[in-house]
């Protein structure tokens, strides 16, 4: 048989006095939208009207006011309803902090393409300025208040049995839990969970259609506004089963994620050609975003060389006088998405390894030329990199390159390495900024470096960049961790 329990709030408020008031909180919520459209509307007609009475001494025409408040109303929700302001608006309305920066950026926007249109069509002289001005300020206030006392009003027709709320019955299996969270949130919504029904065994076919029966008598005596079912979904005969049986009562039947699609429902879906994906991965920088970084690059370099190219003859001079060419040195490593290219820097050792095994440099290395050891306290070896920026083999600011050698062995000990690869490499980055500079002669340091760096690879921005290029100086200067 079938289990039948009465909903947590069912019994509490069977016997209260309540407001016999057919509207329900679902409806007010739907007309939500509506109302915030219309109010737009007369928000501009007031506006207009106001402007005109303090310049002119009367009211104007007000059609045109009228025509300016139906545009910036239909493009205004239009928008809300493309940000997602509208789809969860019980939550939304809750957390209005959340919402002011959204409806204030959708609210510009639709003013900056109104002007750029006006301009456009050389019609910007029909609308007083002064009027559009005060119709932007008033409107974005009256958008955020109304937004501001609906969100009360609704926590308190929650709260209170003033009007009816939605009906909704869970239905379950029995090896299936239905998490707290789900009861808490439907009853958030303005709902009340008037019953859960817990299915009996699949192999009881009897028990099954009597459960279904008295599930269809129950919707229809109690008027149940919604079912909603908490069943697996590798159990697909069985939701097909449940959905053939409740054809028959006109009310919505909505499926909850069990605890393994609940995981992937996090993440985001995207459009993938005529269907809809989960992605699992996403990238670290979308395309606008890499195109920032390179004018970043590309644009700072340019400036900066000019300025350079005289100091670095003057240091090219220097380690041709001590030592023999080469000045540069060259070094394959590892760059974006694992690619390998050939790094550039000035010469600082007697040496110039390449190979399957490239110890790492130290206090007092004897590899280090006189010269070299200045240049590498001050990181001036690193600027011939300038040239790898140029070329778009790195970055002005990621994660610091390392040599193939040691990228095979941190990448069999560290799980993470390699994600390091998922942006282009740097001349200095968020690890060398924070002293995880120089030799890691320890794997507790290259782990330190490592989790740096997938910082900043997860947390990037221009202004992120900027910030680390500031600070690489007086880190430099210190020469902390320098070899």
């Amino acid at each position: 048989m079938a289990l039948l329990h009465e909903g947590p709030r069912a019994g509490a408020t069977s016997n209260a006095p309540r407001w016999n008031v057919p509207l329900k909180v679902n409806v007010l919520l739907q007309s939500f939208p509506l109302l915030e459209a219309m109010s737009v509307v007369l928000l501009s007609i007031v506006s207009g009207m106001v402007y005109d009475l303090v310049s002119f001494g009367h009211f104007g025409e007000y059609g045109r006011n009228f025509g300016l408040g139906v545009v910036v109303a239909a493009l205004f929700s239009t928008s809300a309803y493309a940000r997602g302001l509208y789809l969860n608006l019980s939550s939304e309305l809750r957390s209005l902090a959340s919402q002011i920066k959204e409806v204030a950026l959708i609210w510009t926007a639709v003013f900056l393409c109104l002007s750029v249109v006006a301009l456009a069509l050389r019609v910007g002289d029909m609308f007083s300025r002064q009027a559009v001005m005060l119709f932007f300020v008033t409107g974005l206030g009256g958008i955020i208040f109304m937004r501001l006392g609906a969100g009360r009003l609704f926590a308190s027709l929650t709260r209170s049995d003033m009007l009816a709320k939605p009906q909704v019955v869970i239905v379950t299996q029995s090896d299936v839990r239905v998490p707290s969270g789900v009861v808490q949130a439907i009853e958030a919504s303005g709902c009340e969970v008037c019953q859960t029904i817990t299915l009996p065994a699949a192999s009881s076919e009897s028990s099954f259609l009597e459960c279904m029966d008295k599930l269809i008598e129950h919707v229809r005596r109690r008027s149940v506004d919604e079912i909603v079912l908490a069943v697996s979904w590798a159990d697909i005969s069985l939701i097909e089963k449940i959905t053939a049986h409740l054809c028959v009562v006109a009310v919505p039947v909505r499926l909850l994620p069990d605890h393994v699609v609940s995981a992937l429902l996090k993440r985001p879906v995207v459009n993938l050609g005529g269907t809809r994906a989960i992605e699992l991965q996403s990238a670290p920088l979308t395309a606008p975003q890499l195109l920032m970084k390179r004018l970043f690059d590309l644009v700072l370099t340019t400036v900066a060389l000019p300025f350079l190219l005289p100091p670095l003859a003057v240091v090219a001079a220097l380690i041709a006088l001590e030592s023999r060419p080469p000045v540069l040195f060259c070094q394959r490593r590892a760059g974006f998405n694992g690619r390998t290219f050939k790094i550039y820097k000035f010469r600082t050792m007697t040496i110039l390894e390449d190979g399957p095994v490239v110890p790492q440099a130290c206090r007092g290395d004897p590899r280090v030329t006189r010269v070299g050891r200045i240049l590498r306290r001050f990181s001036i070896d690193e600027i011939p990199q300038l040239w790898n920026v140029l070329k778009g083999d790195m970055s002005l600011v990621g994660p610091r390159p390392h040599a193939l050698a040691h990228d095979s062995e941190y990448s069999q000990i560290i799980s993470l390495y390699p994600a390091r690869h998922k942006v282009k490499p740097g001349v200095t980055g968020w690890a060398q900024i924070n002293g995880w500079r120089g030799a890691t002669p320890d794997v507790y340091m290259m782990i330190k470096r490592v989790e740096h760096d997938m910082w900043y690879v997860n947390n990037w921005s221009v202004w992120l960049d900027v910030k680390i290029l500031l600070l690489t100086i007086p880190r430099i200067w210190t020469g902390r961790n320098a070899v």
